[in-house]
């Protein structure tokens, strides 16, 4: 029973710690000596295999406690809303909820408190005082872990990632003569490397494979074959990750559901990273995508233009999506929201304008910007009292609203009183702006903001603002974390 291959926390395990550790034990150091001795490529070959091994173990055995963690801590979260669904309704003046008895609550805790102390001991929740069951079939085990060592795509079954291996022996016979000669000769010494740089899915990971397969390989291989391997390697890693990312049938199922004529041809001979991606994952999207390009003046053939527009369009606007709901669910310290995220990120305006638990009024922009300075945040300065203004009166049109709707509806005193300073705060800062010296206005903003309990925040959700310059700070803005981080594709590595 092999775990899910999820976590990989093996990779954690510093090289020098484990060969250490291998040299140190007697039965492993044996273990070394007979496969170097029965082994063409010696005790490089089988320190690697040792090493490896080591690895993969940590990896099963990581995989299973974490697989384990996860799925405790997923009923622990069933439970936690099941008893707190019961008591809102209890405390609310209500009696037990239909169908529910006073004993189910009881077995509730009883079963929150079972998942909890198991959480801390996993090893004796997953098999008590027996042996931890890492395979079913030994031989199985072995023959999976050397195929993955020797760098060969794993054919069994069980719903795992097939590889595309057609599409890799095309590529493999449009090679140059010389190109596949250094491929083979290359693989002849070091195979699982080669499929290490063959596998590689980013750029970054294909420069390191190269290095380590370079490096293995200097002395025995002379720079012109090692010059040939590198095309070689290039060109069946493209044909790799393209096949794996859209197959035909995949791409067929995509195309039948854009009904633009002009979209589909783009599409079908479009980057395999981006356009494809979302024409599979999200063809109504794409397809208002290709009505703004057209309207803005995209050609209808223009398929490079497209792509950049699509991809301008993920990295500004989805982008600062994500970072504005990733901020608001990661805000703690705020406790009710006036205005929450909204997919309407190109309209003006402070993001997000949230109560605290300390009753302070949070004014919020989001900036997930790569860079990690942001040196304006007009929402938040110029054009601070407009925004303040038009907020409060939007928040007491929405309130008057509901009481138009609901004569019995009464407003929250704390959202009333949040209003109110909002209010107050842009007359403020109006008159400010009116009188006295220009050199002082921002610490008079900034004390009319203290004086009403206002907050300047920047987030960065879905980037990496971590500094404001002196001017932002001087109106007691500062970057607020978020407790998290969103890394941002690059589709392609483009």
């Amino acid at each position: 029973m092999t775990p899910p291959r999820r976590y990989r926390v093996g990779r954690m395990l510093d090289a020098s710690a484990v060969r250490a550790a291998a040299d140190a034990h007697p039965r492993l150091r044996g273990f070394m000596r007979t496969l170097a001795e029965h082994s063409e490529r010696g005790e490089p070959r089988s320190r690697a295999l040792l090493e490896f091994m080591i690895r993969r173990v940590v990896d099963d055995v990581g995989d299973l406690h974490i697989g384990n963690a996860t799925a405790r801590l997923e009923r622990i979260q069933v439970l936690r809303d099941n008893i707190a669904a019961i008591l809102d309704h209890v405390l609310d003046g209500g009696d037990l909820p239909e169908g529910v008895r006073m004993e189910t609550l009881g077995e509730y805790f009883e079963q929150l408190n079972t998942e909890m102390r198991e959480l801390s001991g996993p090893r004796e929740a997953i098999v008590g005082d027996g042996p931890l069951p890492l395979y079913d079939d030994a031989a199985s085990y072995a023959r999976s872990l050397l195929r993955e060592f020797e760098g060969m795509p794993d054919g069994g079954a069980g719903g795992r990632h097939v590889e595309p291996a057609a599409e890799l022996a095309a590529a493999f016979r449009r090679l140059p003569p010389e190109q596949a000669a250094a491929l083979r000769r290359a693989s002849e010494l070091d195979p699982r490397r080669v499929w290490q740089r063959v596998s590689a899915e980013s750029e970054a990971t294909a420069r390191q494979a190269t290095a380590q397969l370079e490096t293995a390989l200097a002395g025995r291989m002379t720079a012109e074959e090692l010059a040939r391997l590198r095309g070689a390697l290039d060109e069946l890693g493209r044909a790799r990750n393209t096949a794996a990312q859209m197959n035909a049938t995949r791409l067929a199922e995509a195309l039948a559901r854009i009904d633009d004529a002009d979209l589909r041809a783009v599409v079908a001979n479009g980057d395999v990273w981006l356009i494809q991606q979302v024409a599979a994952h999200n063809p109504a999207a794409l397809t208002e995508l290709w009505r703004n390009f057209r309207r803005g003046g995209g050609a209808a053939d223009d398929a490079g233009a497209f792509r950049a527009y699509v991809r301008h369009e993920m990295t500004h606007y989805g982008r600062a999506a994500v970072g504005e709901y990733t901020a608001a669910f990661s805000l703690s310290s705020v406790e009710a929201f006036l205005r929450g995220p909204d997919a309407q990120v190109r309209e003006r305006g402070i993001d997000l304008i949230g109560i605290g638990h300390d009753g302070w009024l949070w004014l919020i922009d989001d900036k997930s910007h790569r860079a990690s300075g942001v040196s304006s945040v007009t929402s938040l300065t110029d054009n601070l009292a407009t925004n303040l203004r038009t907020d409060a009166a939007t928040f007491r049109g929405v309130l008057d609203d509901l009481r138009a709707r609901d004569p019995a509806f009464v407003p929250d005193p704390r959202v009333l009183d949040a209003i109110q300073r909002m209010a107050d705060a842009a007359a403020e800062i109006d008159r400010i702006n009116r009188t006295g010296p220009a050199a002082g206005r921002p610490a008079r903003i900034a004390q009319a903001l203290e004086d009403r309990r206002l907050r300047l925040r920047v987030t960065s959700a879905a980037g990496q603002v971590t500094e404001l310059t002196k001017a932002l700070r001087d109106l007691g803005m500062a970057v607020e974390p978020t407790g998290t981080a969103v890394p941002w594709p690059n589709p392609g590595g483009r």
